[in-house]
């Protein structure tokens, strides 16, 4: 088992790719603490994968406070962090308004942020940590008509850079591109049209579980050489030549 008892925390953990990084974790012998803002959903996973559960809206420094403090009196430390909350929009940069821009940033940037810090206070506490950023491709070449969603995204590949300097050596940050996977925002944007397969190298869109695979990794004494680092699970999308939106 790659992760044998150690305590992680997986914002947005009751669906997609949350859950499957919460059921790869539990597997390999972690005890996941689900999070969610609807305590029916996180209890029903927690008592899946026999764990524990946090009820917050990361926007709220208040409530990101209180969800570290359950871990520190319940658990006792805290060796990994997955940053997995996400909220997407509509809208180009003309478009948007202030008020959707503020809440957008506030759930995919800010609380992020909030969970970094209280994470690495107590990862360097305890001398070791492990933190991974989920992020998306948009946030590298953008999405038109997305226009929150992916300055968010490319905002949190900085986050995870800076973070990675600031918390070093102590604890190792780094960040997972998600691709086009078998999420409702993925289906919806690709569905199964064969053409648009063909943006995609390894032509087929990924599944949740191949984004979890590789955060297990990353968590895991295996990765403890990196640090600092940003890996595009994507089908090599990313990085070829095509064109179209990234998500």
């Amino acid at each position: 088992m790659l992760l044998k008892n150690k305590i992680a925390l997986v914002t947005g953990s009751t669906q997609n790719i949350g859950l499957a990084i919460a059921r790869a974790f539990a597997r390999e012998g972690a005890k996941v603490v689900v999070h969610s803002r609807h305590e029916a959903d996180a209890r029903k996973v927690a008592q899946e994968i026999n764990g524990d559960f946090c009820i917050a809206d990361v926007s709220d420094a208040t409530q990101v406070a209180a969800m570290f403090e359950h871990i520190k009196k319940t658990h006792g430390r805290l060796d990994i962090l997955v940053n997995n909350v996400a909220h997407s929009t509509k809208g180009g940069i003309l478009d948007i308004t202030l008020e959707e821009w503020n809440r957008i940033l506030a759930i995919n940037l800010t609380g992020y942020f909030l969970c970094i810090q209280h994470a690495g206070r107590m990862m360097q506490a305890q001398g070791s940590g492990s933190i991974i950023n989920i992020s998306a491709g948009s946030g590298e070449r953008s999405s038109p008509g997305g226009a929150a969603y992916s300055i968010s995204k490319g905002a949190i590949n900085s986050l995870t850079k800076q973070a990675a300097a600031d918390l070093a050596p102590t604890v190792r940050v780094n960040g997972l591109i998600s691709g086009l996977v078998g999420t409702p925002i993925g289906f919806k944007d690709m569905g199964n049209r064969k053409p648009e397969y063909d943006m995609i190298p390894l032509r087929r869109i990924g599944q949740p579980d191949d984004v979890a695979e590789a955060a297990v990794f990353l968590a895991s004494d295996k990765a403890s050489y990196i640090t600092n680092s940003i890996l595009p699970v994507d089908g090599g999308r990313l990085n070829s030549m095509g064109s179209g939106s990234a998500r």
